[in-house]
């Protein structure tokens, strides 16, 4: 009656322990109720098949029938995973090699300690939680890996588990095979772990290269941000030059003209000073045209307008810009400064018999809108993203540029190409 009760408490503990071990490596579909109603079953199932061989049979057979059992249950317990079948059958044949390394490790123990009450249960209760707590806190991350990519390990799962069956099923003496082989069991224990500790070493090492591709990948994205940011402050240096040159040339003219004034009125010609006033009020001067009333909008449009008529490109431009807005307005200025630089050279590049011109438009109704269109050639594609392809050595930072703006302000940027017109909107 002893052993009676002994056998059937170690074969509850392997039973209920096998489930939860099994559901700590997958995933449950039902969470922590199915767990235990899976494990119910399980221990039903278990107690019910091995019942008879516990008091008519040896436990050689209570091994055969147990591991035939358990195959059998997990296919039933299937239903109950998130897992796929291959995953699953990948968890299922780890539970089992744990198993088995735990039950001869624990047959191993009770061995060296045969006068403890119950050493060969406790000593399994003990491994089994061990290695729960070890997936637990340490690997599950890297085993939930090696699940994910089960192709790559299965044959090696697969091998572990016929080499650590075998012992079980080519045995007509189970307890005398445990004792007589013992140290090869033991060795065969220690295989199964270094192999199971290489896969985690390996995933644990290519996790580590692929965080640190992972961050050199952002380090790249990061420079080419800050050369985008480098061009665009190289643009705005630029085009505050060109300003300051064109105030510094007029103030210089200026000073000529006020100097012969005064030297006119200074020697009493009067009447040629007065001449001198009346040809510089008859003389055309360029127009400051202005477009809207935010400034830098303003100095970029009228830069890059006067660029297109100067080559031949008619501009139609119609501009409500307020003054302030939600928003950096010299970033503002860039994007239109590389959408327009973009558009002149799209209409530069088109047949000489096609009409060359640029429409810009920019309002606010609650949102700024913008649009610019301008005739195209006809091999202008745009990618998956939707973005302009440009195979030129030293262009796309500026729709880089466009782009960064508009995910870092949350607008909506459409590119379009439509029988030969090229669109970019945006929507803020």
């Amino acid at each position: 009656m002893q052993d009676l009760i002994s056998n059937i408490l170690r074969g509850s503990v392997t039973a209920v322990m096998n489930v939860l071990l099994l559901f700590t490596l997958t995933k449950s579909k039902y969470g922590r109720t199915s767990t235990i109603v899976a494990a119910t079953l399980v221990f039903l199932a278990d107690i019910c098949s091995t019942m008879y061989l516990y008091l008519y049979a040896d436990l050689t057979a209570v091994s055969h029938v147990n591991l035939l059992t358990i195959i059998i249950l997990g296919i039933f317990l299937k239903p109950l995973s998130k897992t796929s079948t291959m995953q699953w059958a990948f968890n299922y044949l780890t539970t089992m090699n744990i198993m088995i390394m735990i039950v001869i490790a624990s047959f191993q123990i009770g061995m060296l300690f045969p006068f403890i009450p119950h050493i060969h249960t406790l000593s399994r209760l003990v491994l089994y939680v061990l290695v729960i707590f070890l997936f637990n806190r340490y690997l599950l991350p890297l085993y939930r890996s090696a699940a994910d990519n089960w192709p790559i390990f299965s044959v090696l799962v697969i091998c572990l588990f016929l080499i650590l069956s075998y012992p079980f099923y080519a045995t007509t003496d189970i307890v005398g095979t445990l004792q007589t082989y013992r140290w090869p069991l033991l060795l065969l224990v220690v295989l199964a772990t270094a192999a199971y500790g290489t896969i985690f070493y390996s995933l644990k090492r290519y996790s580590v290269i692929h965080a640190l591709e992972t961050e050199n990948l952002s380090m790249q994205y990061e420079k080419t941000l800050l050369s985008q940011a480098a061009s665009t402050m190289a643009q705005k240096l630029d085009l505050m030059d060109k300003v300051v040159y064109q105030n510094n040339l007029a103030s210089h003219d200026r000073r000529h003209i006020y100097g012969m004034l005064l030297q006119l009125l200074q020697q009493g010609e009067t009447q040629e000073a007065i001449g001198c006033l009346q040809v510089q009020l008859a003389t055309k001067q360029p127009a400051t045209k202005v477009y809207c009333e935010n400034t830098a909008v303003n100095a970029v449009t009228s830069y890059y307008a006067e660029m297109a008529e100067q080559q031949g490109v008619q501009t139609t431009i119609n501009l409500s810009v307020p003054a302030q807005l939600p928003f950096d307005s010299l970033e503002f200025s860039m994007v239109i400064a590389n959408l327009l630089e973009n558009a002149i050279e799209g209409t530069l590049s088109i047949q000489e018999d096609r009409k060359k011109c640029i429409s810009f438009h920019c309002f606010q109704k609650g949102r700024i809108l913008l649009e610019i269109t301008n005739p195209c050639r006809e091999n202008i594609v745009l990618d998956a993203d939707g973005l302009p392809i440009s195979n030129r050595e030293g262009h796309g930072i500026g729709t880089k540029s466009v782009v960064a703006f508009a995910a870092k302000y949350h607008a909506e940027l459409i590119y379009n190409i439509d029988q030969g017109i090229f669109t970019v909107q945006l929507f803020m």
